[in-house]
């Protein structure tokens, strides 16, 4: 049998091993890969079929490793039996060839670099890290920890979404069934007898009329007036324009802002933790997000940090960003522990958007329960009359 060849990468850090230096400023120019990925980090899943790779499949594969190298087994035999596990079937292919070239000698971070469009910048820097500063468990375990609670906060808002999305839905299938299908039934017996409607029952009657007639003609338009907006919104003044109203609106305005900061904090608070340098995790974090306003409002922190003014003071003096992050970034500055700090904020901005999601969706739904009762009442009173004045016609 063919002896495996001794990496550099599959060493487990000892009192002997160097920590992370200044050469880890080189982190975001060495590894440039166009970025083919979702927005910070995720990509969109279709199953297992195509090429399309989901980041839990990355993050279980991530799991894996972690444990065999917590074990002290070498990386290139780790790789292997964490290759037989997986069974996406594009994602087998590429960590495949990932063994292949850590077998030739290649680190594990330029290995992952040749994948963009299955490993994120974000997981390729920090794995870059961990390498040069012989933490790589260390490292891993970090983004475990990140890409799991993040999948976690997106899976909350998704489920917040699920149940006042069909209620609404539904509601307005069963308002439109109503008016199109059932009244006009009404409105053809009172025609076969000569008599009049009843003025609600004629009004609703004549709107699921034309709704009937011309709802084709209404839903085209609809479509043409969605394809313009998506089509203006890639301009990029105009998607400024938009994403400027929405951090304004009430309520939503605070949360979207929220949302926007706490993956913004998660990430860059650990590319610190795992040793990338300040800068480099905050450009990191500036490409990966695809808001305007906040990646303008992270070039002048960015500028701010190159003239040497810290961070927490550019923060507390830039209106876009809460009073919130620039206290705990104070703090982290002052106590050298910046990277925990904004995870902290992380956590306290996930902690808010949860409650505030709560309580939305326990505002909305009796909401929408009493608007969409109310119409679909309205509809019903409207037959009841138009049936009790049959008793007044004349025999």
């Amino acid at each position: 049998m063919r002896p495996r060849p001794k990496l550099q990468t599959a060493t487990i850090p000892t009192a002997h091993t160097p920590r992370v230096t200044g050469a880890t400023k080189n982190v975001a120019t060495t590894a440039q890969p166009e970025r083919t990925t979702g927005r910070l980090g995720f990509n969109i899943e279709i199953g297992n079929f195509g090429k399309s790779v989901g980041i839990k499949h990355v993050l279980a594969m991530t799991e894996q490793l972690l444990t065999l190298q917590e074990a002290g087994l070498p990386l290139d035999r780790a790789l292997h039996i964490t290759l037989g596990s997986i069974q996406h079937v594009y994602f087998r292919r590429v960590m495949q060839n990932v063994l292949i070239e850590v077998q030739k000698g290649q680190t594990l971070a330029d290995a992952f670099s040749r994948t963009p469009q299955v490993f994120p910048r974000l997981y390729v820097n920090m794995i870059r890290a961990g390498e040069e500063g012989g933490i790589l468990p260390i490292v891993m375990k970090r983004l475990v920890e990140f890409y799991t609670r993040s999948l976690e906060f997106r899976s909350f808002l998704i489920s917040s979404s699920i149940y006042p999305a069909l209620l609404f839905v539904f509601g307005v299938c069963a308002l439109l069934g109503l008016t199109v299908f059932v009244l006009p039934k009404f409105g053809q017996i009172f025609a076969d007898m000569n008599q009049t409607l009843p003025t609600p029952a004629a009004v609703l009657i004549g709107g699921g009329d034309f709704l009937r007639e011309y709802g084709i003609y209404i839903l085209g338009i609809m479509a043409l007036l969605v394809l313009g907006f998506i089509k203006l919104l890639e301009n990029a003044t105009w998607r400024e324009r938009w994403q400027n109203l929405l951090f304004r609106l009430p309520l939503l305005g605070s949360l979207l802002l929220k949302i926007k900061l706490a993956t913004v904090c998660r990430t860059w608070g650990t590319l610190l933790a795992s040793g990338v340098p300040i800068l480099t995790g905050m450009r990191i974090v500036r490409e990966l997000s695809d808001n305007i306003p906040l990646v303008k409002a992270l070039d002048r922190l960015v500028t701010a940090v190159q003239e040497g003014r810290g961070v927490s003071a550019p923060v507390l003096a830039d209106p876009f960003f809460p009073r919130l992050l620039g206290q705990l970034a104070t703090v982290g500055e002052e106590s050298g522990s910046l990277d925990k700090m904004l995870i902290k904020v992380a956590d306290q901005y996930e902690k808010e958007i949860e409650k505030a999601t709560r309580n939305l969706v326990a505002l909305f739904e009796p909401a929408m329960i009493l608007v969409m009762g109310g119409l679909i009442g309205m509809v019903v009173v409207s037959m009841l009359v138009a049936i009790f004045s049959m008793n007044d016609m004349p025999l």
